[in-house]
């Protein structure tokens, strides 16, 4: 099928390829479904349960030019998939409460900029506007390590609940595009960019100026924004304290416990051991 568009990476007008979210390489190769704010509309218009999105050979959408698209895997396709394979062995392994610092042999600026694409072709550019700009700069030039200041990237680890298995609207997939949120616990209101959930991990992209406070939703998410001041071609290995989240539902930054109590710990940046490989 033939889609013609405006790339989310090169903001050129033209034929758009089916980009993997997340790619291929990471688990997403076959039938899957995902919670996306567009089901959420639909289901709100017509009073019924939001319909999840569906994908027969993985999940994605026509969002990419086929450079784009062939650029980014290329750059950093291989090490986003390395770190994913990690992550699954941690994440059947830990339980909730995770409190231990788990190893990780990575690229950095390679995985960081893999999530970025992930959450640039599932974002709304229209709603994003020239937020996104200096985002396809970072992410279209290799070397790049000038991710915004004012842009948050917030990982979980999302293990399989088989309890959840075969009932579509219990999907732990989320593909939520750009929208704005208003916190009614503090009044404050946020910008994501974006939120990808796929097991064994998830990834959320939000706006946060100086001095400003968001809710514990995202705060106390691992934040790997740092991954920016590594050069491309640095390999590092990290002791990271990773949370656990189950997402649910549609709307970013919703992680309800489902089944029985379950509270992780965190420890922040200033306690990442670093070492260099």
């Amino acid at each position: 099928m033939s889609v013609k568009g405006v790339c989310a990476l090169c903001a050129e007008w033209g034929e758009l390829t089916f980009e993997h979210i997340p790619p291929r390489r990471a688990f997403n190769a076959s039938s899957a479904v995902a919670h996306t704010l567009y089901g959420l509309h639909v289901g709100s218009t017509y009073h019924k349960s939001p319909p999840p999105k569906e994908g027969r050979r993985g999940l994605g959408k026509h969002s990419l030019c086929e450079r784009c698209n062939g650029v980014t895997a290329a750059w950093y396709g291989d090490a986003f998939a390395d770190w994913t394979i990690q992550c699954l062995r941690y994440a059947e392994k830990i339980d909730a409460a995770n409190a231990v610092l788990l190893s990780f042999d990575l690229y950095p600026l390679r995985v960081l900029k893999q999530i970025l694409t992930m959450l640039i072709a599932v974002s709304d550019v229209a709603a994003a506007g020239d937020r996104i700009d200096a985002l396809r700069s970072f992410v279209l030039s290799r070397q790049s390590m000038a991710l915004p200041r004012e842009l948050q990237i917030k990982a979980y680890l999302n293990p399989l609940d088989p309890r959840r298995r075969g009932n579509k609207l219990l999907t732990q997939n989320r593909l939520c595009g750009s929208c704005g949120l208003l916190d009614i616990r503090t009044g404050t209101s946020l910008f994501v960019l974006g939120e990808v959930g796929f097991p064994p991990m998830g990834y959320v992209g939000i706006e946060l100026p100086p001095g400003m406070q968001c809710s514990a939703d995202f705060s106390e998410l691992f934040d790997i924004s740092w991954f920016s001041k590594y050069h491309y071609g640095e390999h590092r290995t990290f002791h990271l304290q990773i949370p656990i989240r189950r997402p649910f539902g549609p709307v970013p930054g919703y992680y309800p416990v489902l089944h029985g109590p379950a509270r992780p710990s965190f420890v922040d940046d200033n306690h990442v051991l670093v070492t260099r490989k």
